[in-house]
């Protein structure tokens, strides 16, 4: 897999919110890497995020996080 694994995956990680400086804060960002993986972000107030195993998108299998 190179740096990305589809054009929505690039997309969304490359997406740069000029309303909110942190990617967690913003509701249009969705994912964000992780430890060397990827999370889906919670919107919730915080900086919380589930970790995927798999592009939401396309399919690919995801690198895990190194925690």
């Amino acid at each position: 897999m190179g740096e990305f694994c589809c054009d929505q995956m690039e997309r969304d990680l490359s997406y740069v919110c000029e309303a909110h400086a942190d990617r967690s804060d913003c509701p249009d960002a969705l994912i964000d890497r992780i430890n060397g993986g990827y999370g889906l972000l919670v919107h919730d107030g915080g900086s919380s995020m589930i970790v995927i195993g798999y592009c939401p998108w396309c399919g690919t299998k995801l690198p895990s996080p190194q925690f």
